[in-house]
């Protein structure tokens, strides 16, 4: 009665092909996923991870949040969402909660965001930067209607002939 060794093996038991040394024999391998702890492809049934596992990626899986992760395959609870305003700090309009940019007001120039000027020394409303000099008095003779600050150079009218050889030559 002869016994023969079982197809693969030798008659000793051991394996006549295992290259990766693991007791397996090549012939024998099941290729799959042997990570129990993936995310998915997990093959209780392999013997030879062929890389198909799917691990595990934390992140945000929601794509309507401003932190949406797209290689994330299991949410973490850490989606935050868009909250549209200004983001610059410089703006009349900033929000420190924004984290997506929306429509920045600034101050003109001269003035400050509540339409004050920043620098009015004589306190007449007009910023300094924007005065115009000459004279303001509407009785004057030289009156400007563009000026808004009084230079002192008014010159007032006088009523009288101004004909030098007239007897009331004033």
């Amino acid at each position: 009665s002869c016994t023969y060794a079982l197809t693969y093996y030798d008659c000793d038991g051991d394996c006549l092909v295992d290259t990766d040394g693991d007791g397996v024999c090549d012939e024998l391998e099941v290729l799959g996923c042997t990570d129990s702890n993936a995310y998915s492809g997990y093959n209780p049934n392999a013997t030879e991870d062929d890389g198909s596992c799917v691990s595990v990626s934390l992140g945000c899986t929601d794509n309507t949040m401003f932190n949406y992760d797209s290689s994330a395959n299991t949410d973490d609870g850490s989606c935050i969402p868009f909250v549209y305003g200004c983001m610059d700090n410089t703006a009349c309009n900033y929000d420190s909660s924004a984290n997506a940019g929306n429509g920045c007001l600034y101050a003109a120039q001269y003035y400050d965001c509540n339409n004050n000027c920043l620098n009015d020394e004589d306190g007449d409303g007009v910023c300094d930067e924007l005065e115009i000099s000459g004279c303001t008095d509407n009785t004057a003779f030289n009156y400007s209607s563009s000026a808004t600050d009084d230079d002192g150079s008014c010159v007032p009218f006088i009523v009288g002939c101004m004909d030098s050889t007239a007897s009331n030559y004033d």
